[in-house]
């Protein structure tokens, strides 16, 4: 490991003990104070919002009402984007000169949210800190399928536009949080075809995640014929093989999604000659992004910082 990653690693431990559960809560006891916190929260440099699609692509209504907001985790901190339509990501750039490599943010939610701050612009602002670009990426809610096509044509756009965003197209990841990460598996799993029609010369692009990291995975095994997950595999819909990206997967045993996602996952990694990184913790639940609420899946992504710098790094890999 260099020198400046391993300054990237003590940085990131540094700010995994700085935080304190009684951060991520907010005053909403009145209308006021509510509508108060979701625009602080919500502020961000919109600037940097790109629309991924032209209006022709999206549904009625989609460009004027483009999405709406939940309120029922302000409290905790989280703004709540619902009944996505027309699907945008939002630029994080890194400070640090040179061509930099770039993770697209899944947020989670059951394809039916999106957590906005706790799945999206916190792991957005902690890559930054060790020299990643991101970008954030709310893709259409209660449609699969859009949030593929909305995925795969992310990575097109922001390797189409890299020298505008100053990143390294061969140094494209993805990262997402349950729904989140299911979409992060689906597409390094399917992205040998775009599953839209060409738009413009961004869909020339190649659409493969150079690495992957599902946090807390949701739904990839297939369902019993009582509609609960069953067996130690991953359902068809996400085929592994030798060329899947390497993974970086982290899971708590007391997940309600069940360590058997996660454990399936890296078993088909490994069985396809796939580097996989599998960190199983005691305790942690699910949905807790990168705070720290005193479990031991808080560490997960100081752990992380070692293996985006093999993983990440053009010269170490």
């Amino acid at each position: 490991m260099t020198k400046a990653m391993f300054a990237a690693v003590s940085v990131s431990v540094a700010l995994a003990c700085a935080a304190h559960p009684n951060d991520y809560k907010a005053d909403v006891s009145t209308p006021e104070k509510k509508a108060a916190v979701q625009e602080a929260l919500w502020q961000h440099d919109t600037s940097r919002d790109v629309v991924i699609w032209p209006a022709d692509r999206l549904g009625e209504g989609a460009v004027e009402n483009p999405y709406s907001f939940g309120d029922w985790e302000l409290k905790e901190k989280n703004v709540i984007v619902v009944k996505m339509r027309n699907p945008q990501f939002t630029f994080f750039p890194a400070d640090e000169a040179g061509a930099r490599p770039c993770v697209v943010v899944f947020p989670g939610g059951g394809y039916r949210q999106l957590g906005w701050n706790k799945e999206g612009t916190e792991v957005a602002e902690w890559l930054n800190t060790i020299g990643f670009s991101a970008a954030v990426l709310l893709y259409r809610t209660d449609d699969r399928d859009g949030a593929l096509a909305d995925a795969q044509r992310t990575i097109g756009l922001l390797r189409r536009d890299a020298a505008k965003y100053n990143i390294d197209p061969k140094r494209v990841g993805v990262i997402g949080f349950s729904a989140g990460a299911n979409l992060a598996v689906r597409t390094s799993t399917n992205w040998r075809k775009r599953i839209y029609e060409r738009v413009d010369d961004a869909d020339d692009q190649p659409c493969r995640p150079d690495f992957m990291m599902p946090i807390y995975p949701w739904d990839l095994r297939p369902k019993g014929p009582d509609g609960k997950w069953t067996g130690m595999k991953l359902d068809a819909k996400y085929p592994v093989d030798s060329e899947t990206p390497p993974a970086f997967i982290a899971q708590s045993i007391d997940d309600f999604c069940q360590i058997e996602t996660a454990t399936s996952l890296d078993l088909a990694l490994r069985r396809a000659g796939v580097a996989s990184e599998l960190h199983i913790y005691q305790n942690g639940g699910h949905g807790y992004g990168l705070r720290r609420l005193g479990r031991l899946t808080d560490t997960w992504s100081c752990e992380a910082v070692g293996w985006l710098a093999r993983f990440a790094d053009p010269v170490a890999r």
